[in-house]
């Protein structure tokens, strides 16, 4: 349910326009600025017990995508059930003693001399 849940949010952000990978072309976009080669930043949520905070903040950005995933015909909030969603993840990561890795967060700072 946690992977289903992030592909749809990539799937969704993908077809809409956006590109959610676009902080591994953090370097290569830089650059084509005209800017100083950045320094690269990864931050990825890592979940596992009950009720972690990251399978509501998966299931939150799911509930506000709803209506793209429905209108580009991706989920069905039917079977999204957003208003069960945390716990659903919750529950199977507790009884797959799993643990939830949470999409990576790319970011890149650099300083251009005057």
């Amino acid at each position: 349910t946690f992977d289903r849940s992030v592909r749809w949010i990539a799937e969704s952000l993908e077809r809409s326009g956006s590109d959610p990978y676009l902080g591994l072309k953090l370097h290569a976009t830089f650059k084509t600025a005209g800017l100083p080669p950045p320094a690269l930043y990864v931050h990825a949520g890592i979940g596992a017990g009950q009720q972690h905070p990251l399978y509501s903040v998966v299931a939150d950005l799911v509930r506000t995508l709803l209506p793209a995933l429905e209108e580009l015909a991706i989920a069905t909030a039917k079977e999204i059930d957003v208003d069960t969603l945390a716990e659903r993840i919750s529950n199977e990561a507790v009884a797959e003693s799993g643990t939830a890795v949470g999409p990576s967060l790319v970011g890149a700072a650099t300083r251009k001399t005057a």
